[in-house]
């Protein structure tokens, strides 16, 4: 299988910083996932390392590739949900 390429956005060391910096568990793993992957590993390695399914990582490099750092993060705390029902 062919490595999973990162685009260059940001350098190792910066994606390494943002991930150890992250105070939200979910962007931790996400700019965990990138970090490794940007450093060389397969996704399968990272995927054994994170916890993540080899299908989410493809996901989560589809979005950072076409958006940087916005197209990783986790935008469920920006979302209020549907209205209530009553």
């Amino acid at each position: 299988p062919r490595q999973i390429q990162i685009q260059p956005h940001l350098s190792i060391e910066e994606l390494e910083q943002g991930y150890r910096a992250a105070s939200d568990g979910v962007e931790r793993s996400h700019d965990q996932i990138i970090w490794l992957l940007a450093k060389g590993k397969r996704s399968s390695e990272v995927a054994q390392i994170t916890g993540y399914s080899r299908s989410w990582i493809y996901e989560l490099v589809w979005g950072y590739n076409r958006l940087g750092q916005m197209g990783a993060c986790d935008k469920r705390h920006d979302n209020p949900g549907a209205k209530p029902l009553l």
